[in-house]
């Protein structure tokens, strides 16, 4: 038995196949039923997208980006503080981030290594250092 299955989806939780009417979170509880939770990762920012995403698309969320750019994400919406989330990266913001150098000029480069742009990082590009060199254009694929 599987006891979850974890749906990494570039388009956000919400995202469907083409010419489908659910979204693959939902596609995907139905093909498992009950026994094994589905895990959607994606798109998830706020408090809203985090209760959408778990009210009618699957049973579990990933919070990646969201927590990178707030990382207090979870414990505000625990706290009942889930309209305090910020949603968007900002020069203040990263400045609250645990971010490691490598991850930091990632997301500073114009072209994020290949990584899903985060909401507001045109305002951090200009913080770009270049510290590990500007050879690479994208994550090694091997």
């Amino acid at each position: 038995m599987v006891d979850y299955l974890s749906l990494s989806i570039w388009g956000g939780y919400d995202a469907k196949p083409k010419g489908a009417d659910q979204s693959f979170g939902q596609i995907f509880k139905q093909i498992v039923g009950d026994d094994t939770k589905v895990m959607v990762v994606g798109g998830v920012f706020s408090e809203a997208t985090a209760a959408d995403a778990v009210a009618n698309h699957t049973d579990l969320i990933g919070v990646g980006r969201g927590t990178l750019i707030d990382p207090l994400f979870g414990k505000k919406i625990l706290d009942g503080q889930g309209d305090t989330i910020v949603s968007q990266i900002s020069p203040e913001q990263v400045k609250k981030t645990a971010w490691t150098p490598g991850l930091f000029e990632a997301f500073t480069r114009e072209d994020s290594l290949g990584l899903p742009a985060l909401p507001g990082q045109e305002s951090i590009l200009s913080l770009h250092t270049g510290q590990f060199g500007e050879a690479a254009t994208s994550l090694p694929t091997d």
